[in-house]
């Protein structure tokens, strides 16, 4: 469910040939969460007029039992995504059943191959997963990264065409 109250499906609701931009995070965090939702208000604002509504910026929450839509929502706006704004791509906010948001969380590589690491969802990263269902090409930064590499490198693993990819007009 998104911070919409829409009901969705992962699959079938992001990978429908769009680009898409994902990361995991927490509505009540002191960590990385903060930063990493600025530099994804920042994406959004730049990656939005090169790609419009075929790009979808996806914050998955890690804790789903307690950040429910309403949480999401007063999250999102933020951030300002609490609304759809035609000029800027989508960004939604995702919750769902605790068991379906940890196999998400794991088949998306969100996860630390060291299991005392990843038990612990507050040790989570400040990663951003990238790509084009389309093309399937898939990369993922941390958020960190300096704002005009971060959108250099969307651009070229998530772009559908050369102008989106490199930025001049073929």
């Amino acid at each position: 469910m998104n911070h919409f109250g829409e009901r969705l499906r992962f699959r079938e609701a992001f990978l429908d040939g769009r680009a898409l931009i994902v990361n995991m995070m927490f509505t009540v965090c002191k960590g990385t969460c903060p930063g990493a939702s600025a530099a994804l208000r920042g994406l959004r604002e730049a990656l939005g007029p090169v790609f419009g509504e075929r790009l979808t910026i996806v914050s998955i929450t890690l804790e789903p039992r307690d950040d429910s839509p309403a949480a999401l929502q007063r999250c999102a706006t933020i951030y300002g995504a609490g609304r759809r704004r035609p000029e800027l791509c989508d960004w939604q906010f995702v919750t769902g059943r605790p068991a379906s948001v940890e196999r998400l969380r794991r088949s998306l590589g969100f996860y630390d191959l060291d299991p005392r690491i990843d038990a612990d969802v507050t040790q989570h990263g400040e990663l951003l997963l990238f790509g084009n269902s389309t093309s399937d090409r898939w990369s993922a930064l941390p958020a960190s990264l300096r704002p005009a590499l971060l959108i250099e490198t969307i651009r070229r693993v998530s772009g559908f065409t050369f102008e989106q990819r490199y930025g001049i007009r073929a």
